[in-house]
């Protein structure tokens, strides 16, 4: 079984720590995608389960056997990098089979082998051609073929996407899903790309400043994140927040007082929370809509600017409260000019709220529509 254990895995460069006791249990066959803002540790995290770096502190475990002091090579895993790092004066079968011939493979032995991982990534038809003689695209799946041939234990991706066009992108991930449905691998992905982790992953881990936020499903983490960070992490564009204080509480029913007096209904657990505590109030831009009338959970503002998608139009708001950035999914042929004054509301079960500390207050109801 190809499973993945880190338990207080720590990392220090010189006295500083970059990871500061991870904790993680990866099953076999299950892909997982480490994203978090840059800094937060994701790529050296992945560096030290592929062994590149040394950990610091705590035990790390692939297949049930300990690896804090065992070389790359002896960890069964292969790494597909960012750059394609492919040998420039190789064809493509050269570069595929190199690293076999490395582990004393002859070329009868390596040859099917190689065939054989051309032909699943359809690259059969540029096995003799140069790197420089290939797309970005192409040269990718040259060297996420290169993994392949190796047939390790565990896969590990450090944003092997990042340096293709948005429409290479897509293409990649399709093929990228293809194959851990087809292989049925360990597979560990570092991305930027939230697009990337909610489409590729079966659970998520999100980090910051070197710590485990939350490990989750995307949809776990969509609805029902463990806090603030997290909210606003996943979710594009990211969740709208405002201040906000209690002002009653009834079961499964909070009120809130915003800013500008307004008062709104969410449906969370708010269990060791009081009136007259400050809170923030949580709403995806997907879950606003446009009053038509006056209504319950309203929230007003003047219109900053509209960016016209052909989708989909993004609203930009003015909010009294607000502490980022307010946007508004609306219809595509959605029209409103600056210094016009908006009003959307959203339901009760779409909202979030969130304590002093940044903690969630639990949804009843998170996956309402």
């Amino acid at each position: 079984m190809a499973t993945v254990s880190l338990k207080g895995v720590k990392k220090a460069f010189s006295s500083v720590y970059t990871l500061h006791g991870i904790d993680l249990e990866i099953k076999d066959g299950e892909f997982v995608v480490f994203v978090g803002p840059s800094g937060c540790g994701k790529s050296t995290l992945l560096r030290t389960i592929a062994g590149l770096e040394d950990i610091t502190d705590g035990e790390m475990c692939i297949d049930g056997l300990r690896v804090n002091e065992l070389p790359p090579v002896k960890r069964g895993i292969s790494m597909v990098f960012q750059s394609y790092a492919l040998y420039p004066h190789m064809d493509v079968f050269e570069n595929l089979a190199f690293g076999l011939k490395l582990a004393g493979m002859k070329t009868v032995e390596y040859t099917p082998l190689v065939e054989r991982v051309a032909k699943v990534l359809q690259i059969e038809p540029l096995l003799h051609r140069k790197p420089r003689d290939m797309s970005g695209g192409q040269r990718q799946r040259v060297a996420i073929g290169r993994a392949i041939v190796q047939k390790p234990k565990v896969f590990l991706f450090d944003e092997p996407l990042s340096n293709l066009d948005a429409s290479l992108r897509v293409q990649m991930r399709i093929e990228i899903a293809r194959l851990h449905r087809e292989l049925g691998s360990t597979m560990i992905y570092v991305t930027h790309d939230q697009t990337e982790a909610m489409t590729l992953a079966d659970r998520i881990v999100v980090l910051r400043a070197g710590q485990v936020e939350q490990v989750g499903t995307p949809t776990e983490l969509y609805y029902q994140p463990d806090n603030l960070f997290v909210a606003g992490f996943i979710g594009s564009p990211k969740m709208n927040t405002l201040n906000a204080k209690i002002a009653a509480i009834q079961e499964g029913r909070v009120t809130v007082v915003l800013a500008d007096g307004c008062q709104v209904v969410v449906t969370v657990d708010a269990a060791g929370a009081g009136i007259g505590d400050e809170v923030i109030l949580g709403v995806r831009p997907e879950h606003l809509k446009i009053s038509a009338a006056a209504g319950s959970n309203e929230l007003a503002g003047v219109t900053l600017t509209l960016e016209q998608l052909g989708e989909a139009s993004m609203l930009y708001l003015d909010v009294p409260g607000m502490r980022d950035t307010f946007v508004a999914r609306m219809p595509a042929l959605f029209s409103s000019k600056p210094g016009e004054r908006s009003v959307l509301h959203f339901k009760p079960e779409h909202g979030f709220l969130f304590k002093a500390d940044g903690s969630a207050m639990r949804r009843l109801h998170p996956l309402a529509e």
